[in-house]
């Protein structure tokens, strides 16, 4: 079963399988290994595949009525993100005091961050691969957020999680260059529990601590 599973998410179906902390605990990335710049590039991939997602969740709630849900596919973001979406599509629920929001279809993108090479990346958010992998974004903007990337098109398929410590604030405006999300910090996870923490300033620049 645990094969089949990790099959799945190499295909990026994503379905079924509840074991996304599992797979990234046996078989993440080697973050003890890792320098400084590769810390540095995993954070900024995570940072900005989030804020797309983010992006795309805002604009899928828009007007939407307290208590119904919405779906949508998740567009391209013209700008200076390092972000090109392949596919993907989310599920916005709409309740008083937040947007619930889980990939229905896991984001697939690509980017020129030196550590995947043009290589094709995996985001989920989606409960049925772990039951607290979510986002949500308050009424303030804030997000909090728990999920998987995978390198897709790694012959070793190179997992990762990230979690939200403290909310992160997604900011967009018609006079921006692109989305970006500020004060608050995550940390992400690689095999035998290795983690690190990286954070956004109020100006969306990210920075990582061992």
């Amino acid at each position: 079963m645990k094969k089949l599973c990790l099959a799945a998410m190499v295909a990026a179906t994503l379905l079924g399988c509840n074991v996304g902390d599992e797979v990234v605990e046996h078989s993440g990335i080697d973050i003890d290994n890792l320098s400084q710049a590769d810390l540095q590039n995993y954070a900024n991939i995570t940072a900005d595949a989030l804020t797309v997602v983010a992006k795309a969740a805002k604009d899928c709630a828009e007007n939407l009525p307290v208590g119904n849900s919405n779906e949508c596919y998740i567009p391209e973001i013209q700008g200076n993100i390092d972000i090109a979406v392949a596919k993907g599509r989310i599920k916005v629920e709409k309740q008083t005091d937040r947007v619930v929001i889980h990939t229905v279809e896991a984001m697939q993108f690509t980017t020129h961050n030196a550590i995947t090479d043009g290589e094709i990346i995996s985001l989920t958010l989606n409960e049925k691969t772990d039951d607290d992998y979510i986002m949500t974004m308050n009424n303030s903007n804030q997000i909090t957020f728990k999920g998987m990337l995978v390198n897709t098109a790694d012959n070793d398929a190179t997992y990762w999680s990230t979690e939200s410590t403290s909310p992160l604030t997604y900011r967009y405006n018609i006079n921006e260059v692109h989305p970006y999300i500020t004060n608050g910090s995550a940390i992400i996870s690689g095999k035998d529990n290795q983690h690190f923490t990286w954070s956004a300033d109020a100006n969306g620049y990210i920075s990582v601590t061992r």
